[in-house]
């Protein structure tokens, strides 16, 4: 039950962004697999709308302990009637320094075999910048004990994992859906429902932390570097222990 309301949840906060959403995003033939879609994990480990975390908060279910934690302040924003968690724009002439933070999950946890990460977040430059390269970057971060990798980034040009990276020309200023499919040790990554990227070799394990960086190129201000609905969810359990 817990699952469906969360999932009945993240429906809702998704139906409240609508306005700001984009026509899906057209990627390469070749970069979207036959098969299309993204399947949601059906057993949530974590969820975070932000609807909890008054706005100017720093969400409670979120960590700055982790490797390379902390960085630029992260608060929560109310933007199109849903929460979000923004990377705090600079002052004019200060750099925007990477925001990353980590999900708190259960101590000397680790993920099941299969698990699924999805998030919506805005993509693009911002009007604050000059440099039409300087773009929003998200990265799924993962690991355990004292480290931590990228399993998954993405920006509005391209995505890359491990051993894979896809094309992209997602609009700019828009929320676009990422979601990573993990299995094993083997990555697919998804944008807006079509999957891009297929890495047989992606993960390390185990992994026992989850957590998101936000960036910019170049350390460039932006206005909008944020994120909503991030869920963490197991792919299948096992019959016996349901």
């Amino acid at each position: 039950m817990r699952a469906s309301a969360r999932v009945i949840a993240a429906a809702r906060a998704l139906s409240a962004i609508a306005l700001l959403l984009a026509p899906a995003c057209a990627l390469p033939a070749a970069e979207a697999a036959a098969d299309g879609g993204f399947t949601p994990g059906r057993w949530e480990i974590f969820f975070d709308d932000f609807s909890h975390t008054d706005v100017g908060a720093f969400p409670s279910n979120w960590t700055l302990k982790g490797p390379g934690a902390g960085g630029n302040p992260l608060a929560a924003v109310e933007r199109g009637g849903a929460r979000f968690l923004l990377s705090q724009t600079p002052a004019e002439g200060e750099q925007q320094t990477p925001s990353t933070l980590y999900a708190r999950l259960p101590k000397d946890y680790n993920l099941p075999v299969g698990f699924t990460i999805e998030f919506d977040a805005v993509f693009g430059y911002s009007r604050l910048a000059n440099d039409l390269q300087a773009e929003k970057q998200y990265d799924i971060l993962v690991g355990s004990a004292a480290a931590s990798y990228s399993l998954l980034a993405v920006t509005s040009q391209r995505a890359f994992s491990r051993n894979g990276q896809a094309n992209l020309d997602l609009s700019v200023g828009n929320v676009h859906h990422i979601a990573v499919a993990v299995e094993g040790r083997s990555v697919r990554a998804y944008v807006d429902g079509r999957r891009v990227i297929d890495d047989p070799d992606g993960a390390e394990r185990p992994i026992g932390r989850v957590g998101l960086q936000l960036s910019s190129y170049k350390g460039v201000r932006q206005e909008d570097l944020m994120f909503t609905n991030f869920r963490i969810a197991e792919a299948d359990r096992p019959q016996s222990a349901r």
